[in-house]
């Protein structure tokens, strides 16, 4: 079990490149809920977007995991979903969001198509959101994850062209839980 301390979010990778302005998706709010987090466990997140462009159902992202090692990062392998994973559906998100009413686009009457994975021009937002973490056996680390800074970020992209259409970057410290 570790406690979870969030310190920082770069909503649109800005810290990376300026030209991201250019991105359909504008991350508008991203947040984890846990304070407590155990591996296996639940990550509960939520998050908030501005779609500039319409966009089809076929959206994926992906996460990579890093750990600070002295002044370097350092790759975490796929943890289930969490960690240097490729095409996860943004689809299959928003899904499980609808399944709990955690899925809203603003200024939708139509419930009918309120839970669409197409993405029109407009705000939406995916409401804690449970992630599941398992720890895979394929990750060959005697622990892979221990206390310590992490940097995770996370791309959406089109399918067929592999475009980036959004980023988030996020910093996070595991801290052993007082007792």
């Amino acid at each position: 079990m570790y406690t979870v301390q969030m310190n920082d979010v770069d909503l649109n990778c800005l810290k990376d490149s300026k030209k991201l302005s250019s991105f359909s998706i504008r991350v508008l709010s991203f947040n984890i809920w846990n304070d407590q987090l155990s591996i296996p466990g639940i990550l509960d997140l939520s998050l908030s977007i501005n779609v500039t462009k319409k966009l089809s159902a076929n959206i994926q992202f992906s996460t990579k995991v890093e750990r600070k090692f002295g002044l370097a990062w350092i790759d975490l392998p796929c943890l289930a979903g969490i960690g240097a994973c490729d095409k996860q559906s943004l689809c299959d998100l928003i899904k499980q969001a609808c399944k709990t009413n955690g899925f809203i686009r603003k200024n939708n009457q139509n419930t009918k198509t309120s839970c669409s994975c197409d993405l029109d021009i407009g705000i939406y937002t995916i409401e804690h959101v449970s992630i599941n973490i398992k720890r895979k056996k394929s990750a060959k680390l005697v622990k892979p994850v221990t206390t310590g800074q992490y940097r995770f970020k996370v791309k959406f992209f089109e399918t067929k062209s592999k475009t980036t259409v959004g980023c988030v970057t996020g910093y996070l410290t595991l801290l052993k839980p007082k007792i």
